[in-house]
């Protein structure tokens, strides 16, 4: 059975630790704390690490996305709040699944502007970008050449949204 107030205290718990300590501190209690919890929970339990915006977390999601069958946007959300990089992105898509759907995810929410599905208020004032300012075109050729390996409705999807997007943009 799942257990909403088991993540709302937990989450709740995990806010105060953020307000409490450094930014290092409160990831390495967060993530030993991540690493026990049950994987049915991971992806509710794992928001907290948003306000840390710590490029570390990355490398946490690097290890722990395998421990969910279903990718949500959720994990792209947190890898973009985190500092997310093109030369990331390029890895994990080379990575591939579910990696790449992360990346893509986490591409997206540094690419694309204005109202978004299940983009929070915190997301739109966070505004993130790659931090990394890669060129447009690096982008756009990058993602087409992963669309030839996964073509898949929900690919095709974010990619011609992140391309369409960085080109109104740009």
């Amino acid at each position: 059975m799942y257990d909403r107030e088991k993540i709302e205290n937990f989450q709740i718990r995990m806010e105060e630790i953020i307000e409490k300590l450094d930014k290092k501190e409160a990831f390495e209690l967060i993530t030993s704390e991540l690493n026990e919890c049950e994987d049915k929970y991971l992806t509710e339990f794992m928001a907290p690490l948003n306000f840390l915006e710590y490029e570390p977390v990355l490398d946490w999601v690097e290890q722990n996305a395998n421990r969910t069958k279903n990718i949500t946007q959720d994990w792209g959300h947190l890898s973009a709040s985190s500092n997310f990089t093109w030369q990331r992105a390029e890895k994990w898509l080379e990575m591939g699944r579910p990696l790449s759907l992360i990346a893509l995810d986490a591409t997206m929410f540094c690419t694309t502007r204005g109202e978004r599905l299940n983009q929070s208020l915190w997301m739109r004032e966070l505004n993130p970008k790659l931090t990394d300012n890669p060129k447009l075109d690096k982008i756009a050729n990058g993602l087409k050449d992963y669309l030839k390996k996964d073509g898949v409705p929900r690919t095709k999807n974010v990619v011609n949204r992140i391309i369409n997007d960085i080109f109104e943009i740009g």
